[in-house]
């Protein structure tokens, strides 16, 4: 019998347009909505354009980036310094709506990408565009760094999840055992392995090695597609959010699946562990935030 993890606290942003498209959990909980970005400390960072659909922190917790854009139009990012609450850096560059964004691990360079296809690195401090990478035929949904800068993973809807130098811009690998697109992306914290999942309602986990990725689990996890994944701080815990409206808790180790939450209010586009592994956060679409116990 599946056990609920325990409410710690459920609470509603009223919002213009309360959506919660995504979220982030740094020093505070940040949450993006329609043309705004909410904090849980009851701060709100406006300036988007339209739909906040990707936020991250720096490692340091010291910057925001607020990413989205106009649809066919283009994709924008605010780079929010954190201590004064001001807009740092506009970035402009996509010819359509950012659906993902990842600072590096030092905070030095931001990577975007989006329905355009295209991953784009940027300059964190000045905005100034780096370098483009091409290999993706289909929108970009998810994309992050591995712990130690040096590589890039991107998960799209043209089901594939590639491996990327970043230095270089150079595709080093594709994992293709995705049978249809893929919505999230999920990196252990030692950077050994990516979960993704998506549209197939299938969780696979990899292995990444040099030069190619092992398949080391699959594992039909939902009865819908997958929205979002995360993992845990400590590297035991792997999380799903799902379309059939339901949150659930695997060991990341086997996929065993340890706990579920279902009848949930809505979709939830925003999930992730805090900082330190014990809570989980589900940012929904009706505006609803809920944190969760791990135990």
């Amino acid at each position: 019998m599946r056990k609920l993890i325990a409410l710690v606290a459920c609470m509603a942003f009223a919002a213009p347009a309360g959506q919660i498209y995504s979220l982030a959990w740094g020093p505070v909980i940040a949450v993006g909505g329609y043309k705004e970005t909410r904090l849980r400390d009851g701060a709100t960072l406006k300036g988007n354009a339209e739909a906040v659909r990707a936020v991250a922190f720096s490692r340091d917790g010291k910057l925001l980036a607020a990413a989205g854009g106009l649809p066919a139009r283009k994709g924008e990012v605010l780079v929010w310094d954190m201590a004064s609450q001001k807009v740092k850096v506009t970035i402009s560059g996509h010819s359509d709506c950012i659906y993902a964004v990842a600072f590096s691990p030092d905070g030095a360079t931001l990577a975007t990408a989006g329905y355009d296809k295209l991953i784009k690195l940027w300059d964190a401090s000045s905005g100034k565009e780096l370098r483009t990478l091409r290999d993706h035929i289909d929108a970009i949904y998810a994309l992050a760094f591995t712990p130690d800068g040096k590589r890039i993973v991107t998960g799209s809807a043209d089901r594939a999840v590639k491996v990327w130098d970043a230095a270089s811009g150079e595709r080093l690998f594709t994992l293709s055992e995705s049978t249809d697109a893929v919505n999230t992306l999920a990196l252990s914290p030692d950077g050994k392995r990516v979960a993704a999942g998506g549209l197939d309602k299938t969780i696979r986990i990899w292995s990444l090695g040099e030069k190619e990725g092992t398949l080391l689990h699959t594992l039909i996890a939902h009865e819908d597609a997958i929205l979002r994944l995360a993992w845990s701080a400590d590297g035991q815990w792997l999380a799903s959010a799902s379309a059939d409206r339901s949150i659930k808790i695997f060991r990341a180790a086997d996929l065993t699946e340890l706990r579920a939450i279902t009848k949930l209010p809505d979709w939830a586009f925003g999930l992730e562990f805090a900082p330190d592994g014990n809570s989980l956060a589900a940012g929904f679409f009706n505006g609803q935030l809920e944190i969760y116990s791990r135990q």
